[in-house]
């Protein structure tokens, strides 16, 4: 029968589960910001809390890795997963404080259509992470990682038209290059989804 000479840690896969849920919670806090323009600098200081406690996640996970002499996967694989999952909450509460810095009164509907396309890609995501934890279903993940995939192209689409349009429409230097750079730093926190993606996915290929 086979034996381990040292314990697995799973606690790590805890971690894992809090750090997904703190960028779900991101980014629903940041679709919410867009609905609710008269409250931006209350609701930019909401997302703020939840990075920082996604920060908390990170570094707890970070700690534990480089104390731990076996971990239940590759040890690059954990500090790839952890650290891609904060830099999206990071580009997600960049996003927020920039309607704040920036003094933006109003929100295109493209915005509000990327943060959609944010939210449903980290919820798939976080669902993704949970699976880890027994990779029972291999094929389920894959799946899921698909659509995180093309919610990155819906993202992409909807990013491409925006800018389009705005170059067309809007005559405002400033007010150019402010949405310009909102519509940019949110298409990144979509694309860092993704990027999460392809670690889950690394892991999948080694142990699923």
């Amino acid at each position: 029968m086979a034996f381990r000479l040292f314990p697995r840690n799973e606690e790590f896969f805890d971690l894992f589960d809090q750090s997904a849920a703190r960028v779900v919670e991101a980014a629903k806090a940041f679709q919410a910001l867009l609905k609710d323009p008269p409250h931006f600098r209350e609701n930019a200081r909401a997302v703020k809390e939840i990075e920082h406690q996604a920060d908390k996640v990170t570094h707890a996970a970070l700690e534990m890795l480089y104390s731990t002499f076996v971990t239940p996967i590759d040890r690059e694989d954990i500090h790839a997963l952890v650290t891609r999952l904060d830099d999206v909450a990071d580009f997600i509460d960049a996003a927020a404080q920039r309607f704040v810095m920036f003094g933006v009164e109003t929100v295109p509907e493209d915005m509000h259509a990327q943060a959609q396309v944010l939210v449903l890609s980290t919820e798939r995501l976080s669902g993704a992470v949970r699976a880890l934890r027994e990779m029972k279903k291999p094929e389920s993940i894959k799946q899921t990682l698909m659509e995180i995939g093309k919610f990155e192209d819906e993202g992409d689409a909807i990013f491409r038209t925006a800018l389009a349009r705005l170059f067309k429409e809007e005559k405002d230097p400033i007010r150019l290059i402010v949405r310009k750079e909102l519509l940019e730093i949110t298409e990144e926190a979509i694309d860092r989804c993704k990027g999460v993606g392809h670690v889950i996915e690394a892991v999948v290929l080694k142990h699923g």
